[in-house]
């Protein structure tokens, strides 16, 4: 990258600028993507433990590689991405002393350290592809690695019974260890499931190898590659990639195509409907999920139904803590008062929905809607993360907060607002 400036590249009147064309990262950059990445896959349970506040190495990667394209001069800032964030932050300090709730400071600080950097990106210019290429050629070398991983760790922990392989959570120091909770059995069967080893769950490994399945799609298509990392997918026996790629393809790519979208997804509903009659023991691996929805202690009752109970408490307070919620960091400091008989999850819209309101809610997603859909990433990508970050806990992961950023780091060539995937990852 060369060290030059322009104005931001959302502002309306930010033209295209005759700077010199990138035709490949110089090794400072190429460092930061690798250590980016892999901080992401290898490094993300490492962490350094600030009284009860851990600092993962994949939240010190992401910092480094803001701070070293701010610096390097090849920063752009999206005006009206600060102006919402500004907007949230107010909102949040606003609420927080006037909050009946236990609210949090650093809460909304840690908020805050994920998302100003998606006030930034790559300066607009001509032929940054070759940037995003060798992200995403990163990217999938990476997940392919991890995909392997996981399916050896099947292997070993289920038939060899390995079990310090499950997870290097376990393995790890108490002085390096992150936080977290973690689900490792398929409750209906005892299998341990794949996590790659050195990611944090078997859902983790699910999303991040379908990612690289659409990456690897939408660039060079190399079979190998895609059987891996579809090896490695159905290792996880976990359906959060699934239905992530689902929703990439099948989400309309623009308002004249929402005809289309309620065709397929009635098509779909009723191949899923078709293939659960079948009763296959293979299926019902992930068939057998749907069932969690009404139970207690399932998974998918703690991330999509539980979470309506918490938000329904919220709305009962009144109108005031509806629109501008009970405060950053009172979600769980309310759940842990609540005392419920079940797990309740972390989903991005009950936790932003409940902290910061609906009107937090409506700007935080905004900012995410900014900054994916002016970017040059295939609108199929752009899907994914829109799905994934709705409907998953992922709002103050760092890690997942990196890897969207650093993938939507090339601006769209298109216009201001963009409309992500003007310029289409062909394959070559």
């Amino acid at each position: 990258m060369s060290s030059t400036t322009a104005p931001p590249a959302d502002s309306p009147t930010a033209p295209i600028i005759d700077y010199q064309p990138i035709t490949e990262l110089t090794g400072t950059g190429r460092a930061v993507v690798w250590f980016s990445i892999v901080s992401f896959f290898f490094l993300t349970q490492i962490a350094y433990n600030i009284g009860e506040f851990p600092v993962a190495v994949d939240l010190i990667s992401y910092a480094v590689f803001t701070a070293y394209l701010v610096t390097s001069g090849n920063a752009a800032l999206s005006v009206p991405s600060a102006y919402l964030l500004v907007c949230l932050v107010g909102l949040g300090g606003f609420r927080i002393p006037f909050s009946t709730s236990s609210s949090s400071w650093s809460s909304l600080l840690l908020l805050c350290s994920l998302y100003v950097p998606f006030l930034f990106r790559l300066v607009r210019r001509p032929q940054l592809r070759p940037v995003a290429d060798y992200i995403i050629a990163v990217y999938v070398t990476v997940a392919s690695v991890i995909a392997a991983v996981g399916l050896v760790q099947l292997v070993l922990v289920n038939a060899a019974k390995m079990s310090t392989l499950t997870n290097i959570y376990y393995v790890l120091p108490d002085a390096i260890r992150g936080a977290g909770h973690y689900t490792r059995f398929r409750e209906d069967s005892g299998i341990t499931k794949a996590n790659g080893f050195f990611l944090r769950e078997s859902a983790d490994l699910s999303l991040v190898t379908a990612l690289a399945i659409l990456l690897e799609y939408q660039s060079r298509r190399r079979l190998a590659t895609l059987v891996l990392l579809g090896a490695g997918l159905l290792a996880s026996l976990s359906g959060s990639g699934l239905v992530a790629l689902a929703a990439a393809f099948l989400l309309p790519k623009s308002l004249s195509r929402v005809p289309l979208f309620v065709a397929l997804a009635a098509g779909l509903a009723l191949v899923l409907i078709v293939l659960y009659s079948l009763d296959s023991p293979v299926l019902n691996l992930w068939f057998g999920r749907l069932s969690e929805f009404g139970q207690t202690g399932t998974s998918a009752y703690a991330r999509f139904q539980a979470p309506m109970d918490m938000i329904e408490r919220s709305f009962d307070k009144g109108i005031l803590t509806t629109w501008f919620g009970s405060g950053a960091g009172s979600f769980f400091r309310d759940l842990a008062t609540a005392h419920f008989k079940y797990e309740v999850a972390d989903p991005t819209w009950a936790k932003l929905i409940y902290e910061y309101g609906i009107i937090g809610f409506i700007l935080l997603l905004a900012l995410f809607l900014l900054r994916l859909y002016s970017s040059s990433a295939p609108i199929e990508v752009c899907n994914f993360f829109l799905l994934s970050w709705i409907s998953f806990s992922l709002v103050l992961k760092p890690g997942y907060a990196l890897i969207i950023w650093l993938l939507t780091l090339v601006p769209s060539m298109s216009g201001p607002t963009g409309g992500g995937g003007q310029a289409k990852y062909d394959a070559k």
